[in-house]
C-alpha cells in the first residue's frame, strides 16, 4: 500500500506551502544577518527540506540575474563547476565547525546559514557593484569585501559561543578556502561572440591582389616618409616621442586604435611633430609602414637619433593579440612576420640608447613583458596579468578595453600619468564586473627613478602645449 498516496491533497499542499513560507522566514534571517542583527541564528529554521530548497533558490537565483545581465547569452557548464565548488567549500567549514563544537547537527546549521546570505550577496556584486560611480566603485568594492569578512567572523563567533581564537580559526580557513575562486566570474551564461567578424578584414577581394614582393620593397620608404619629420627635442625641456605598434590585421580594432591613440598623444600630450604609427591592415598597406619587429627596431633606432637622450621620454604603445608564450602576435597574411618577444623590445630601446621610456602593452597576457622590460628607468602599464586575458578585440570597436580606458574622452586638464593608469584599472576591473567576465587584472609598473622623470614631464606637456592649456 502506498501510504504517500494516502494521505490527503490538501495535506501534501499544506506541507508544501509549510516550506516554502519557512524559506520565505530563513532568507528573511539572511538579510538580517547581513546587518548583524542579534539572536537571528536561533530563528533559523535547520532541516534538510530547507537545505535543498535554499540551494535550490541560490542556483535559480544566479541563473536568472547571469541570464539578464549577459549580452546574447550563451550556456556555460562552468557555472555548474564554481556551484559545485562552492558547496564543496562550505562543507568542508562545517566539517571543521563540527570538530570544533562536537556537534554533528552544526554541520546542516552552518549549510542553511550560509545559503541564506549568498542569495543576496550574489545580487550585489552582480547588479549593484558594477553600476556604481566610477569614482565610488574602488571605495564600494572594499566596502563590499570588508562586509563578507565582518559577516563571516559573526557568523563565526555566535556559532562558536564567542570563542574567538576558534571563530578566527574559521574565518581564515573561509578566506583561504574561498580564494580560488575570487578572481572568477559566477555565471551559468557567457556572452555569444559572432565569429563572422573573425578575419573581416580580409574579406574583400584585394586580399588577394597583394604583392607580397612590392610590399617588402615600399618598407624604407615608406618608413623615410613617416620617419623625416619627425621633430628633434628641444634642449631644457622633457619632450615626448611616440611609437605605435599595431600589428594585427586581422581585426581592424588595432587599425583604429592606434590611430586614436596618436591623435591623442599629438593633441593633448605634446607629441605632435614626435610621433609615427606601425599598422599592420590592408586598408594601409601602401601608405603606412608594417607593424614589424624589423620597423619597429628602425623607428626606436630614428627616435633615440632625434632626442635628448638625458631628458627625453619615448611612449610605446603596443597593441595586438597576445599569447601565453608571452609574445604579441604580428600578422599581415599572407606576409610571414615574426612575433615580437619583450626581449626584442628590450634590445631595441637598449640599442637605440634610450633611457627613459613608457610601455603600454594593450594584449592578452601581456603582463609576461614586465619582467623583462622594468628598470628604474620605466614605466611598463599592460592590459592583463601574465596568466589573464584582456578584452575588447573585435573588429568592428574603435578600442580595446584598455585603450578605451586610457584615451577615450580624456578630461580637458593637465595630465597625470599614474592617476591616469590607476584610473584606468578602475574603469576596466568596473566594466569587465558588469559584464561578467573573468578579471583581467591590468598591471602597473614604475621604476624609482621614473616617477620624478613622470613630474618634470606631466610640467612640460602643460606648459609647452599652449593650444590646450594656453600659456604659461
Amino acid at each position: 500500500m502506498d501510504l504517500y498516496a494516502s494521505i490527503p491533497k490538501e495535506s501534501k499542499q499544506s506541507g508544501l506551502i509549510t516550506e516554502l513560507w519557512t524559506l520565505i522566514l530563513n532568507l528573511y534571517c539572511g538579510i538580517r544577518l547581513l546587518g548583524f542583527r542579534r539572536n537571528v541564528l536561533e530563528q533559523v529554521t535547520v532541516s534538510h527540506d530547507q537545505f535543498i530548497l535554499l540551494l535550490g533558490f541560490y542556483g535559480l537565483t544566479v541563473f536568472v540575474a547571469s541570464y539578464v545581465m549577459t549580452p546574447n547569452p550563451v550556456f556555460d557548464l562552468f557555472g555548474l563547476g564554481y556551484f559545485s565548488v562552492e558547496l564543496l567549500i562550505t562543507l568542508l567549514l562545517g566539517f571543521v565547525l563540527t570538530k570544533l563544537t562536537g556537534k554533528q547537527s552544526d554541520l546542516l546549521k552552518l549549510l542553511i546559514i550560509i545559503y541564506c546570505i549568498l542569495p543576496f550577496r550574489y545580487l550585489i556584486s552582480f547588479a549593484v557593484l558594477p553600476d556604481l560611480p566610477e569614482t565610488l566603485f574602488a571605495t564600494g568594492y572594499a566596502i563590499f569585501v570588508l562586509w563578507g569578512l565582518g559577516i563571516c567572523s559573526y557568523i563565526a563567533l555566535q556559532l562558536l559561543g564567542q570563542q574567538r581564537l576558534k571563530a578566527a580559526l574559521i574565518v581564515l580557513l573561509w578566506l583561504g578556502a574561498s580564494y580560488p575562486l575570487a578572481n572568477l566570474s559566477f555565471s551559468f551564461w557567457y556572452e555569444d561572440y559572432d565569429y563572422t567578424h573573425e578575419m573581416a578584414a580580409f574579406s574583400d577581394t584585394t586580399l588577394y591582389d597583394v604583392n607580397q614582393e612590392q610590399v617588402y620593397y615600399n618598407q624604407p620608404v615608406l618608413l623615410s616618409n613617416a620617419l623625416d619629420p619627425i621633430q628633434p627635442g628641444i634642449e631644457g625641456v622633457t619632450d615626448l616621442f611616440f611609437i605605435g605598434f599595431g600589428s594585427d590585421a586581422t581585426q581592424d580594432v588595432f587599425m583604429r586604435e592606434i590611430g586614436h591613440v596618436q591623435r591623442v598623444m599629438s593633441e593633448q600630450l605634446g607629441a605632435s611633430g614626435r610621433s609615427v604609427a606601425l599598422i599592420n591592415n590592408l586598408k594601409l598597406i601602401n601608405t603606412t609602414p608594417l607593424a614589424s619587429s624589423t620597423n619597429l627596431r628602425i623607428a626606436l633606432n630614428h627616435l633615440g637619433s632625434k632626442m635628448n637622450r638625458d631628458e627625453d621620454v619615448v611612449f610605446l604603445y603596443l597593441t595586438s593579440h597576445g599569447s601565453m608564450d608571452h609574445e604579441l602576435s604580428v600578422q599581415m597574411w599572407p606576409l610571414d612576420l615574426n612575433a615580437v618577444r619583450p626581449e626584442d623590445i628590450k634590445t631595441y630601446l637598449d640599442n637605440a640608447g634610450i633611457r627613459w621610456r613608457i610601455i603600454l602593452i594593450s594584449a592578452c597576457y601581456s603582463g609576461g613583458f614586465i619582467k623583462a622590460l622594468q628598470n628604474e628607468y620605466s614605466l611598463i602599464f599592460t592590459a592583463a596579468a601574465s596568466d589573464k586575458a584582456s578584452f575588447g578585440c573585435s573588429h568592428e570597436n574603435e578600442y580595446t578595453y584598455f585603450g578605451e580606458a586610457l584615451f577615450k574622452n580624456i578630461e580637458d586638464k593637465p595630465y597625470q600619468f599614474i592617476e591616469s593608469f590607476n584610473r584606468a584599472i578602475t574603469k576596466i576591473t568596473q566594466r569587465e564586473l558588469s559584464e561578467n567576465l573573468i578579471p583581467s587584472e591590468p598591471q602597473l609598473f614604475v621604476g624609482s627613478q621614473m616617477k620624478e622623470k613622470l613630474q618634470l614631464l606631466e610640467q612640460d606637456i602643460v606648459h609647452y602645449t599652449p593650444e590646450r592649456f594656453g600659456t604659461f
